[in-house]
């Protein structure tokens, strides 16, 4: 039930942007959203649809925003960052926090609630795709 409604989320919301592959469209990007954060590291939270019939993965991300981006599982800092995160045909890929999410590594400025910020995903068959992410308060 929780799988169907976060689908039926993904694929309703006017904010998407589609990664395209050849002339395909694969891979639904849900809103981008990041906590905000005065200083040190962010988490960034990008929900993501794989909607081809082959696995593809996001595999990078960068932003202006900070010199790096981690792929992470949690938010442990002991456990180390992902090479890629998978994604299946027709499995969403929620991130939230404390569970899977993007670390914005080493801020070059404050996240502040209402402003927004350049990122560019990069998946394995998709390729590059560069969103707008806002900084909204924890749901």
């Amino acid at each position: 039930m929780r799988r169907r409604l976060l689908i039926a989320g993904l694929l309703a919301l006017p904010r998407l942007v589609r990664a395209e592959s050849g002339t395909q469209r694969t891979i639904i990007i849900g809103p981008a959203w990041a906590l905000p954060a005065d200083h040190g590291d962010g988490q960034l939270f990008v929900p993501l649809l794989n909607r081809s019939a082959m696995p593809d993965a996001l595999i990078a991300a960068r932003s202006t925003i900070c010199p790096l981006v981690e792929l992470r599982r949690n938010n442990r800092y002991d456990d180390p960052p992902l090479d890629r995160i998978a994604l299946e045909p027709g499995q969403p890929v929620p991130m939230q926090p404390t569970d899977r999410h993007l670390r914005l590594v080493s801020l070059r400025q404050p996240l502040r609630i209402g402003e927004s910020f350049g990122v560019i995903l990069d998946f394995q068959v998709a390729g590059e795709v560069e969103i707008a992410a806002s900084v909204e308060a924890a749901p």
